[in-house]
């Protein structure tokens, strides 16, 4: 801090500097007064988003915020330290910004969030009966919480939440389709037919009432019973139900008639945005790729959906080695539930076109505007820097989002993954630690912890019984047979370990399997049989490293 405060103090300074006669009053700098002062804060907050600094501003914005009576510089912090800061400076700020502007619906949003991210239902179903309340004179007042329930991870939490606040507004069909859908996406199927079937009684006459019934029925296996109930409404011919109709036969595996549903509404309809999507997703996902082509550039031209044809063109493109032509459509978009992967995308294709530098700066720039994303494009970018062969510098990405994120499990697997190839050993079963403290029956997360300690330290007893429980979790997993089997071998039980190594060798051509697999071969003295299969393996894997060297120290 001490060189913005320096660099703020010589700008001021420079309206007095010797020689120079003092500047009327009206000229003279603003004074932003000092620390503990919300316009100091407010300043350095500035400064640091300047200066690239987003953390350092979400924590001075959030200082501002508890002295300022000003709920717009609470508003501005709950922002910036969403986006930001950490979880608990965006409470924290979302708390002051409720406090300052009771009667706003905005602050008790962002709370609502923050309350089931942290599973806290009592303050979460105090914020939803608040908002609830606030839509009173809504047509369908609980639609506009659904968006703030259907985003939380945590999705028992969110539908339990939900269920409290809809319970006191029986007669609302709009709480019951937003109980059903919660319910639906949280896998209580049962729950959600009722609730579903609840709102239509409620309004027979809603079409999304209707099209969540039918998804629900759907869901138990029932898809028959769901498009018959479809066709059998009043409404069928409407465009919206023919449509459902139409994506529920796509579901099910029955393109054909999925394509004579949708080419009939197109007829009747040529520039209906929804049917050109799904007839386009059809033909893409059945490989029809000059059909798809077809389908999302004539719903380019009705101006809708724009995001979802340029990442489908784009992709058609990258399919059919046209890279220059894909990173130009997904250049294109700005929007839309694709936007995080077109721009891993747009990144690969650089990659592709020998600009890996454009590609890695690309990624950085994205996740700095778009802080929501920076977890996976974090991912992508490490990703890049390790096929740069920059290990170095994909561990600095890894530890930048786990000082945010420390529970992300991906990245921390991933770091734990590359520190293990690093020979960086502590840090590895650390990382490995860390997810099997939070998630105890993860089998990836065992074994990567068990084959660590076997094949880095001396702790094969501890090993054992990790690598014993992911086997038991994920019994035909070719890696977890291979750590059994080197846990075994390493513990002195190489007729013990064999049978393991050679079921995964069966199911997995991997060239450590194959090294290990010829290593307890050898120590039980079937040398010619160790030598087969490593000959085997290494014409398949003529690089291997693990492999030439498990060769060369036994059989030189």
């Amino acid at each position: 801090m001490k060189p913005l405060i320096s660099l703020v103090l010589l700008l001021l300074a420079a309206c007095t500097a010797p020689g120079q006669r003092a500047p009327d009053p009206e000229q003279q700098a603003p004074d932003f007064g000092k620390p503990g002062e919300s316009g100091y804060h407010l300043l350095m907050a500035e400064i640091a988003l300047q200066r690239d600094l987003p953390a350092l501003a979400a924590t001075e914005y959030l200082r501002a915020a508890r002295i300022s009576e000003d709920p717009d510089v609470a508003r501005r912090a709950t922002r910036i330290a969403s986006a930001y800061g950490t979880p608990e400076e965006a409470l924290e700020a979302a708390r002051r910004w409720a406090a300052l502007a009771p009667d706003e619906t905005g602050p008790r949003r962002f709370l609502v969030r923050s309350y089931l991210a942290a599973g806290d239902l009592e303050r979460a179903v105090a914020e939803l009966a608040f908002l609830r309340a606030a839509a009173a004179d809504a047509e369908r007042p609980f639609l506009p919480l659904l968006p703030l329930a259907s985003e939380a991870q945590d999705r028992a939490a969110a539908l339990a939440a939900m269920a409290a606040v809809v319970a006191e507004y029986p007669q609302d069909p709009s709480g019951a389709y937003v109980h059903a859908f919660l319910a639906l996406r949280a896998g209580e199927v049962a729950l959600a037919q009722a609730e579903a079937e609840r709102a239509l009684a409620l309004d027979p006459r809603w079409s999304d009432a209707a099209v969540l019934y039918a998804r629900a029925v759907a869901a138990e296996g029932r898809v028959d019973d769901a498009l018959d109930w479809l066709a059998e409404r009043p409404d069928a011919d409407e465009r919206e139900l023919q449509l459902e109709r139409a994506v529920m036969l796509m579901a099910a595996g029955r393109g054909a008639e999925a394509r004579a549903l949708l080419e009939e509404v197109i007829v009747d309809h040529p520039a209906d945005a929804d049917a050109l999507r799904a007839l386009g997703y059809l033909e893409y996902y059945e490989g029809e790729a000059e059909a798809s082509r077809r389908a999302f550039t004539a719903l380019l031209a009705t101006g809708k959906y724009t995001d979802d044809a340029l990442f489908y063109l784009g992709g058609i493109a990258e399919q059919e080695g046209e890279v220059e032509e894909a990173a130009r459509l997904y250049s294109r978009i700005s929007g839309g539930e694709h936007l995080v992967t077109a721009q891993v995308r747009l990144a690969l294709a650089m990659f592709r076109m020998g600009r890996p530098e454009l590609a890695v700066n690309h990624l950085a720039l994205f996740a700095q505007r778009n802080p929501d994303a920076a977890v996976e494009l974090g991912a992508a970018r490490a990703e890049l820097l390790l096929r740069l062969e920059l290990a170095d510098d994909a561990l600095a990405v890894y530890d930048e989002i786990l000082a945010r994120h420390p529970d992300e499990t991906v990245i921390r697997y991933a770091r734990g993954l590359l520190h293990a190839r690093l020979a960086h050993v502590e840090e590895a079963i650390a990382d490995f630690e860390h997810i099997v403290a939070r998630h105890p029956d993860d089998p990836s997360a065992l074994n990567a912890l068990g084959f660590t300690l076997t094949d880095m330290t001396d702790r094969h007893e501890e090993a054992y019984p990790l690598i014993r429980r992911a086997l038991e979790l994920e019994p035909d997993d070719p890696a977890i047979l291979d750590s059994m089997g080197w846990v075994l071998f390493k513990l002195g039980r190489a007729e013990e370990a064999l049978p393991y190594v050679e079921r995964s060798w069966e199911l997995q051509r991997d060239p450590e399997i194959a090294a290990h697999l010829g290593e307890i071969l050898w120590s039980l003295g079937r040398t010619e049989a160790a030598r087969d299969v490593w000959l085997d393996a290494i014409v398949e894997f003529p690089g291997s490293e693990v492999l030439l060297d498990t060769m060369g120290r036994l059989d030189p």
